[in-house]
């Protein structure tokens, strides 16, 4: 109970350093949760893929703020920087649930392979970590940033469904979008 407590004031304290960031894990979580839900796993699946998702970022506590915080493109030496969050992730996490830290740490592979940390493909990404691949990605297009405009959901869909089979797991996708269109049609 402790080592929850202290991971939640962790992930607290990775939020305040950013109301972005605060709304991106709210965002991200919701999303995610949809989908596990959508996907209608086995309840104990569902609860470490909702904790996964409400944990993807803590490891960007570990990133110096003028990185994370940066207001124009990242030079390569910073992007290798901020693709060490999932790792710091995983770190901060280990003696927990250990299906959550893989999730944690794989969050940014790509079905192509051709992600981070560890370049795993397709099926070998933690089923978790392809839902919170999708839900990250729409959520990031969506939400204003200082250094990106926010896309409408039309268009983060679209680019969503273009990436369908490189970035994205496709059946997740096709889950993502079935969702996103019935609440789109229920407003």
């Amino acid at each position: 109970m402790v080592f929850i407590n202290v991971l939640s004031t962790l992930n607290t304290v990775s939020t305040i350093k950013d109301v972005y960031l605060t709304k991106h894990h709210q965002g991200v979580c919701l999303y995610t949760t949809a989908l596990a839900k959508e996907m209608k796993l086995p309840d104990e699946l569902y609860e470490i893929i909702h904790r996964a998702a409400a944990l993807h970022d803590i490891g960007k506590i570990g990133i110096p703020n003028n990185i994370l915080f940066k207001k124009g493109k990242l030079t390569p030496n910073e992007w290798k920087i901020m693709r060490l969050h999932p790792v710091i992730g995983a770190e901060l996490l280990s003696g927990y649930d250990l299906e959550i830290i893989r999730i944690v740490r794989h969050h940014h592979e790509r079905w192509d392979g051709r992600g981070y940390p560890d370049g795993l493909k397709g099926g070998d990404i933690p089923l978790g970590a392809r839902a919170i691949a999708v839900s990250d990605a729409f959520d990031a297009m969506t939400t204003e940033r200082p250094y990106q405009r926010a896309l409408d959901k039309t268009n983060a869909l679209a680019e969503i469904i273009r990436c369908a089979g490189s970035q994205f797991d496709p059946e997740v996708v096709k889950i993502f979008i079935n969702i996103q269109m019935r609440d789109y049609f229920h407003e």
